[in-house]
């Protein structure tokens, strides 16, 4: 191979590379499960992104540290358990992400700020590298007591599992 055709021929693959490294993260399939619930006598149910579509919807708009305006969309949690069996029991859930990550979701902040399980910020759906594809996610700027760190360790991003006690 002549040394100006390899050179063209590293070009293009450079630019082929640059084209898939910057491009954006696939979105998470809507139709395959994200989300498993676990109920207390060892059933499991588990919900698509395109189930939860079908649930009544809620969005809550958070101003970032930037100033900028975040638009999320997906299921309250307080309707989402309505649709489960005996999920509406008064006592905490517990929430885990892709990572391992776990968190127990009182009850009472159900009840009070009904946070949101999200599938997608500013109108796109969230790829799991953006920590999606569900977000479960406190309305802070409506309550500004929801501005303390034990709050911020509840929003638990990449939630794949919730189990009912």
């Amino acid at each position: 191979m002549s040394p100006l055709r390899h050179f063209f021929v590293t070009l293009f693959l450079t630019f082929l590379y640059q084209l898939h490294a910057n491009a954006e993260p696939a979105p998470y399939p809507l139709d395959r499960p994200a989300l498993t619930v676990h109920l207390a006598d060892g059933q499991r149910l588990t919900f698509s992104i395109a189930q939860l579509q079908e649930l009544p919807q809620a969005s809550i708009q958070l101003r970032t540290s930037e100033g900028a305006t975040q638009r999320w969309l997906g299921v309250p949690l307080k309707q989402l358990l309505r649709h489960i069996p005996d999920a509406d029991n008064g006592r905490p859930l517990h929430t885990t992400a892709l990572n391992d990550y776990s968190v127990l979701i009182p009850y009472e902040d159900i009840q009070r700020y009904d946070p949101l399980v999200a599938y997608q910020l500013d109108g796109r759906f969230m790829s799991i590298r953006d920590y999606g594809p569900l977000y479960l996610i406190y309305p802070f700027d409506d309550h500004p007591e929801l501005h303390q760190q034990m709050f911020y360790n509840r929003s638990i991003w990449q939630l794949s599992e919730i189990h009912v006690e």
